[in-house]
């Protein structure tokens, strides 16, 4: 084996290896963005199933009823504009009136 042979094996060895790795990294990058569209995914669903949650128990149905289905309420509430609070008014002591 001459010089050449052996620097020729060495390199075909190390492009090997560094194809190696580069294709490791394109694999963990391609799970990656696998993994963030399916969060994606997963949160549009959260959100319709919260949305279509909240219909049924407008629809007059309870939470027992759902349960009893298999349905379970939902982890997160459903997006949208937020209701009026109700709140009820304590009765402050007016200043200067004793009770």
């Amino acid at each position: 084996m001459d010089i050449n042979d052996i620097a020729a094996k060495a390199a075909a060895k190390i492009d090997a290896a560094r194809d190696a790795k580069v294709n490791a990294v394109k694999q963990a990058a391609a799970s990656g963005v696998e993994v963030q569209e399916a969060a994606q995914l997963l949160s549009a669903a959260e959100q319709k199933y919260a949305k279509d949650y909240q219909a049924a128990l407008r629809a007059d149905w309870t939470e027992s009823d759902l349960r009893g289905f298999g349905l379970d309420a939902p982890a997160k509430k459903a997006g949208g504009r937020p209701r009026g609070r109700k709140t009820t008014q304590e009765s402050a002591p007016v200043a200067g009136v004793s009770e």
